[in-house]
């Protein structure tokens, strides 16, 4: 079973991984009672199941004053074949470093695989092809309840000491959860902490 994103950040939440304010929308004039929380500049993501939403036009940015127009937009659409019935509408996040980490089952060990790099983002497919030595991977044991700090150092480098704990409650999650994959991308930095911007469970 594939959660889509607004399940996946709604069971990372209640774990206490840090997630942008936000809800879910059905339709453009569900918006309107939550503007005040949203702020100034939000955005609005089509819940649907197919990588690549951004590059499809399935996330588009908005404001208090466009926000139901944008939606409206959003509701038209099809993003690669499917229909846009649900929008996760979100605090817009000032962000100032863009980290990639996911955890999935190493395929020769059988056992859970985590990997992070600092370059994130939407290219993390093209840096695993043509930079492969940016990400930094660690085997872990099933029956560890958490990742012990060496392993964290590993995996971590240089990244914010913050970082740390959101690895190892997504880890747990993958334990807890029985997953085949736990992925955060972006994890994000931002002047008001550490967020995941996107995520799959």
């Amino acid at each position: 079973m594939k959660l889509r994103e607004y399940e996946a950040k709604n069971v990372i939440k209640a774990a206490g991984i840090p997630v942008p304010a936000g809800f879910l929308i059905r339709s453009p004039d569900e918006l309107i009672p939550h503007l005040a929380e949203l702020g100034n500049a939000f955005v609005l993501k089509a819940q649907v199941d197919v990588g690549g939403r951004g590059k499809a036009g399935g996330i588009l940015m908005a404001d208090a004053a466009t926000g139901t127009k944008v939606a409206q937009e959003l509701f038209g659409k099809s993003i690669k074949g499917l229909p846009v019935k649900e929008i996760l509408a979100e605090k817009r996040l000032t962000i100032q470093h863009e980290y990639y980490l996911s955890i999935t089952v190493d395929r020769s060990s059988r056992q859970p695989l985590i990997l992070f790099t600092e370059a994130g983002g939407v290219e993390i497919e093209i840096t695993a092809k043509e930079h492969p030595e940016l990400i930094r991977k660690v085997v872990a044991n099933p029956l560890m309840k958490e990742l012990p700090p060496f392993m964290l150092r590993e995996l971590m480098g240089k990244a914010p000491k913050e970082i740390g704990p959101i690895i190892n409650k997504l880890y747990q999650i993958f334990i807890e959860k029985d997953a085949l994959l736990a992925e955060i991308n972006p994890l994000v930095t931002t002047p008001d902490g550490v967020f995941a911007a996107d995520a799959k469970i």
